[in-house]
């Protein structure tokens, strides 16, 4: 499970998941300290041993509420001795948490190109929360359409869910995306929501999006990871 604190990505295994890998696990005090003497940990991914106790989630929940860390491009992955340590400490850690449920779309269109929202200084994609008693996938097409001013637009499958903490009425917040791929036209007008703060709808080539200095999330950079992988092509599911 993958759990993105802004720019700081959380993991949780067990040390059966690197049974072909061979890496040495730190402390959590070892990985403060690794972090604040200074050293560039940009980008890294860090393993750190992993049990199930009080003082030890404390420590994983204060990690992800840190402003510092969430701002620095690290993956840290927690290993755990067994299965039954790792699903106790899940349930434990998920558990401070209000969940929310959001919904969204990687829409594609007949050159191959992604329907990209620009707010906040970044590249996303069109998602929202989810409504009361709205089905998740009618959530996800709404949410576009209103990001986007697209009004023809079709699911084709659904992707993966994505995971992700926020502050919001007193209590930290962990929201649950569920993200769909879509199809639409590029000749359609694009109309972005000004009051979710949307400066700019455009699509963005494949190649726009593998490119490092593209301004983005984590998260998103994750979920295009998941597409490009499968090997997809953008004109495979588009009708005229």
């Amino acid at each position: 499970m993958k759990i993105f604190a802004l720019n700081l990505c959380l993991t949780f295994h067990t040390k059966q998941d690197f049974k072909h890998y061979t890496f040495d696990l730190m402390t959590f005090e070892e990985l403060m300290g690794y972090f604040f003497k200074g050293t560039s940990i940009e980008h890294q991914q860090l393993y750190v041993k992993a049990e199930h106790t009080e003082t030890f989630l404390r420590q994983v929940f204060e990690l992800q509420q840190n402003s510092i860390w969430r701002e620095t491009s690290v993956y840290v992955s927690f290993v755990f001795d067994d299965p039954d340590q790792l699903a106790a400490f899940q349930a434990a850690f998920l558990d401070k948490f209000r969940p929310k449920a959001a919904a969204g779309g990687l829409v594609v269109n007949e050159k191959g190109e992604y329907l990209s929202i620009f707010n906040r200084q970044r590249w996303s994609l069109p998602k929202g929360g989810v409504e009361w008693r709205e089905e998740i996938e009618d959530a996800a097409l709404r949410e576009v359409k209103e990001e986007t001013g697209l009004k023809r637009l079709e699911v084709d499958e659904k992707l993966l869910e994505t995971y992700h903490t926020f502050y919001r009425g007193r209590r930290w917040v962990l929201k649950t995306t569920h993200w769909y791929r879509m199809h639409a036209s590029s000749s359609e007008t694009l109309v972005p929501q000004a009051e979710e703060y949307i400066e700019e709808v455009k699509w963005l080539s494949k190649e726009a999006w593998q490119a490092d200095d593209l301004p983005t999330y984590p998260l998103i950079r994750h979920l295009f990871e998941f597409e490009f992988s499968k090997g997809l092509r953008g004109d495979c599911c588009f009708s005229h």
